[in-house]
């Protein structure tokens, strides 16, 4: 039989890696420079810009004269692009950013003429389990990749949860460069070395089609590719050309035996350390990444999009390009070198830059749509101050909520007249004495309130038609008692002001505290002499004992992969010293307390890095622990000033289960299932397997009786151990290393990249970190799961002043789901003239979701990923009936009327 060789000439290209995005754009200008020449001279030429379409823009800011070439070469599937915008990490990113990154790029390519439809993910480290449906949303053809997977073969079937299925084309175990340095080679040793790489392409194959991948990272193509092809050629029964991947999972997919000669693999790939790098230490290096990237998703995801929703349905214009300028900002930060923190200094202090610029484009987008809604509500009463809560969740919302309000006292500057009619949000001034004396909702009931800070500063305002001006305002931090939040919408809240505290507003039980306990009616928390906590369930008198230990020990590693020194003395709150507790609220509505300690800590790894220096230095660390009235909930908040060098610091959340043997985490569109006990490769490993693993928000941990829930905010990795009092999960907060590679880890042969110094990953200076700990009983539903984090890290906002003309209702919902679908997007529509629904089954049964569509509603269609319209529902009294299947993603677009 006649192997066909597909070689494929292409470059792999890091935006930004161990060089500067703009030290690289340099080399990738001389890289597409050169490669359209060589299309001028060879109408036969073909070259892969490694499947993303951000390059095109990264070229043309600087080469704009050639863009009429470059679409030329597109266009006629010459220069194949996309389908990413960004080549991303598949774990340390949302769902929806994922989707949104396809979309984009896919559109980016499509405009210069041609996307190349393939899902092509050579160097992510891993691969999540609904990635086949996710690529099936958006017609793609198979999955090109590499890491993760041990499988031999070359050819298989990769089924997502759902059923969807995948075409997987698992790359060699030297990934995507196996013909590499075969035109560097004299024809004779060419010929030789091909025959061979040919060979075993061959026996890892079912259909005779072999791979041959002609590039690597920041290469381009070499003059001798032709003679390549010619050599090949010259081989026994060979047939070689210049491919495309298109081309060669089209001939892969033609090819495949009957029967079941080609292997079905499911659910996420996160092995395969026998085969390949995994590089599971990315998860916690720099987290401050990982932090800021949760900030500005959920920025975009849970706030933004949703309320420029509402302004839209309210009859508001609102522009779509602040967020879509946002968002590809935020992506530009997820290639896999980018948000994994496996890069230079210099990159990441790029990334921080672009991550504030993402957050603060979102912030004033959404700032903007909500402002419009609250001018559109009916004015406060006299002597009060009205407020917006607003709900950006499918559920109705109920619970103690925080929020900030200033009371404007007057000008802050002598001899400056103040008109208020100028300013950009409604205003008037209030006596020197007014205080909050009351809290009402929409319907005038009174809410239970609590006065957390007070205090009075300058604040200031901003006009269209003059400069800021400065005020004088008392800042009140207030906490209430919330009743229903409408889902999908908002509702009005009078904060009134006086000098008595209006009736009826004192909760009749609530959260207390002492000296070192807080109590509610679920939980009752004491804080030990040594810093941790025990956490006494009411609920099924499960005892959590030494809650929050502190465990520190040593990483002589790198940015990829932990490595512990050979003799690694660790610490933990046992070794701490100055410990302080306080009791900074003492409820009714919300109570705290503050650990204050000192971990005493060596300073680096030893020279020989095979311990830890003796020379000790002083780590401070607060943990702050908050519980609100009838919230099963448990809010934490670390502090850490970081001095030393060379180490991980872990915190430790007990389960109160005898034993744990799977742990469940949420991850893109779903959650995962993962054993205690990793099974390790048989053979040589290339890594060391670990047993910590990724999670987006949360993790659950227990046996059928007892267990905990750890939600938290950008914090990514975890891993479930044994401690002597029982299993718990280890949240890692930070590891600290001082290198981007090395090559005498003990857990990892050989280098993962160049072997350069990054100081900043040693991540100096003063962190937060902030969690959730959730005693539970029996495992909650994949539901709940989501539920309790979508409360702790998305509740409602409170949004102050507003009022304005009484266009719009005190209270309103604008879409309402039933069921026990997750929410994952309620946005404009990428077209910027329909609604855009996209909600996914968490769990193992079909669920039947209800959906209130939006007033004014002309159509509704169930979607792809790409917002194409498939099938027409059926409205019947304002609703849509769906049957979402297990872990089925689904979208819905609405056409709707103007308001």
């Amino acid at each position: 039989m006649t192997t066909d060789v597909h070689v494929i000439s292409h470059t792999h290209w890091d935006r930004e890696w161990y060089l500067t995005f703009e030290q690289y754009r340099a080399r990738l200008i001389d890289l597409v420079d050169g490669v359209l020449d060589r299309m001028a001279a060879d109408p036969s030429f073909i070259f892969h810009l490694d499947g993303q379409s951000v390059v095109l823009e990264d070229y043309l800011e600087v080469r704009p004269e050639r863009e009429r070439e470059l679409r030329d070469r597109v266009a006629g599937a010459r220069l194949l692009v996309g389908p990413w915008y960004v080549m991303p990490d598949m774990f340390l990113v949302s769902g929806e950013a994922l989707v949104r990154n396809l979309a984009l790029g896919l559109r980016i390519a499509d405009g210069f003429g041609k996307a190349m439809r393939v899902g092509y993910m050579p160097d992510p480290f891993g691969h999540i389990a609904q990635m086949p449906q996710i690529l099936a949303g958006f017609g793609l053809d198979g999955a090109i990749l590499w890491r993760g997977f041990s499988g031999r073969e070359a050819e298989y079937w990769w089924e997502a949860p759902d059923g969807s299925r995948a075409l997987l084309l698992h790359l060699p175990p030297e990934g995507y460069c196996n013909g590499l340095r075969l035109p560097l080679l004299s024809p004779e040793e060419m010929r030789r070395q091909a025959a061979a790489v040919i060979a075993r392409e061959r026996d890892r194959s079912h259909t005779g089609q072999v791979l041959l991948m002609v590039g690597v990272d920041h290469v381009e193509p070499h003059p001798a590719l032709p003679q390549v092809i010619d050599a090949l050629n010259e081989l026994p029964k060979t047939a070689a050309l210049l491919s495309t991947l298109p081309d060669y999972v089209s001939a892969v997919a033609l090819s495949l035996p009957d029967g079941d000669a080609v292997a079905t693999i499911r659910g996420e790939l996160r092995g395969g350390e026998d085969y390949a790098h995994l590089l599971p230490g990315v998860l916690s290096a720099r987290t401050y990444l990982k932090q800021a990237n949760a900030r500005v998703q959920r920025e975009l995801e849970h706030w933004v999009e949703p309320v420029s929703v509402f302004a839209r349905l309210s009859g508001q214009q609102v522009p779509s390009g602040p967020l879509r300028y946002a968002w590809r900002t935020l992506l530009q930060n997820h290639p896999h070198d980018s948000i994994c923190g496996c890069s230079i200094d210099e990159v990441h202090e790029e990334n921080v830059t672009r991550f504030a610029r993402a957050f603060q484009a979102a912030s004033t987008a959404g700032a903007r749509a909500i402002r419009l809604i609250g001018g559109r509500i009916p004015p406060a009463p006299p002597g009060a101050i009205r407020c917006l809560v607003v709900n950006t969740d499918i559920g109705s919302w109920s619970g103690v909520a925080e929020t900030t309000i200033e009371i404007p006292l007057g000008p802050a500057e002598i001899g400056r007249e103040v008109d208020l009619a100028h300013l950009e949000e409604p205003l008037v001034f209030f006596s020197a004495q007014a205080d909050v004396s009351g809290v009402t909702d929409h319907a005038g009931e009174p809410l239970a309130f609590q006065i957390l800070h007070s205090e009075e500063v300058v604040s200031y305002r901003t006009s269209r038609y003059a400069t800021p001006v400065a005020l004088r305002v008392r800042k009140v931090r207030l906490a209430m008692a919330l009743r229903a939040v409408p889902p999908m919408g908002y509702a009005v809240i009078d904060v009134h002001l006086a000098e008595e505290k209006l009736p009826g507003q004192t909760p009749t039980s609530g959260v207390r505290a002492t000296d070192k306990t807080i109590e509610s009616d679920l939980f009752k928390v004491e804080a030990r002499g040594d810093g941790t906590l025990d956490i006494l369930d009411k609920r099924n008198q499960a005892r959590y004992h030494r809650a929050f230990v502190f465990e520190d020990d040593g990483d002589v590693g790198d940015e990829y992969n932990y490595s512990p020194p050979p003799i690694n003395r660790r610490l933990s709150n046992a070794d701490a010293r100055r410990i302080r507790i306080r009791t900074p609220e003492a409820g009714p509505l919300t109570a705290a307390l503050s650990i204050e300690m000192v971990l005493r800590t060596p300073s680096a790894g030893a020279s020989d890095r095979r311990t830890r220096q003796s020379h000790e230095v002083d780590v401070n660390i607060t943990l702050d622990i908050r519980m609100r009235d009838g919230s099963p909930i448990i809010e934490c908040v670390a502090r850490v000033n970081n001095v030393a060098r060379d180490h991980r610091l872990r915190i430790m959340c007990p389960t109160a289960a005898a034993d744990v043997t799977h742990h469940r985490a949420d991850t893109a569109f779903g959650i995962v299932k993962r054993p205690v006990d990793r099974q390790v490769p048989s053979g040589p490993l290339a890594e060391t397997p670990v047993a910590s693993a990724p999670m987006l928000s949360f993790v659950d941990a227990g046996d059928d009786s007892a267990g905990a829930i750890v939600i938290a905010d950008g914090l990514v990795e975890y891993e479930v151990v044994r401690t002597p009092t029982g299993p718990a999960i280890a949240l890692t907060l930070f590891r600290a290393v001082g290198d981007l590679s090395r090559d005498d880890l003990t857990t990892r042969q050989g280098h993962a990249g160049p072997g350069l110094v990054t100081p900043g990953a040693q991540c100096l200076g003063p962190h937060e970190y902030r969690f959730a700990f959730v005693p539970r009983a029996a495992p909650p539903s994949a539901g709940e799961l989501y539920g309790l984090s979508r409360t702790f890290l998305s509740p409602p906002r409170i949004l102050s002043p507003c009022g304005g003309d009484g266009h719009l209702p005190a209270s309103r919902s604008f879409l309402g789901v039933t069921g026990g679908a997750v929410l994952s997007a309620f946005k404009i529509a990428d077209d910027g003239n329909r609604v855009s629904l996209r909600l996914f089954n968490p769990a193992a049964n079909e669920d039947r979701v209800s959906v209130t569509v939006p007033d004014g509603t002309t159509a509704v269609h169930l979607a792809d990923l790409a917002e194409r319209d498939l099938a027409a529902c059926r409205v019947e009294d304002g609703r849509v009936s769906v049957a979402l299947g297990p872990h089925r993603i689904q979208t819905m677009t609405f056409a709707v009327r103007p308001a």
